[in-house]
């Protein structure tokens, strides 16, 4: 039984860490692109919700007050970040229109062309 379960941890360890390394480069542009100040992302580790939805835990600017839970809907991260503390970096739209990972992407390309 023990053995079974140190299994099950690696395991998920191993799916962890995957999913980190696909999603850490889409969180960090969503942050930069969004966010004022935006200087460095920390990610510390991923957390399952009840319902089944992965959350990257994280902090910015090397600051573990400035903490964000980053919900991976669907495929992949696109706009589904929660912030804590009132002193974490302020929105660049006034609006607080923030651009999905997607359509970063997207106008980055054009860019390009």
């Amino acid at each position: 039984m023990k053995h079974e379960i140190h299994k099950r941890e690696v395991v998920q360890e191993e799916a962890d860490n995957k999913l980190i390394a696909e999603e850490e480069p889409r969180i960090e542009k969503y942050l930069k692109y969004n966010y004022e100040n935006i200087d460095s992302v920390t990610i510390t580790g991923v957390d399952v919700n009840p319902t089944g939805i992965p959350h990257i835990m994280g902090y910015v600017n090397g600051d573990k007050k400035l903490a964000f839970d980053a919900g991976i809907y669907g495929e992949h991260f696109e706009t589904a970040l929660n912030v804590d503390g009132e002193s974490f970096p302020y929105a660049k739209s006034l609006n607080h229109d923030m651009v999905p990972v997607s359509e970063i992407e997207k106008r980055e390309q054009e860019k390009r062309k």
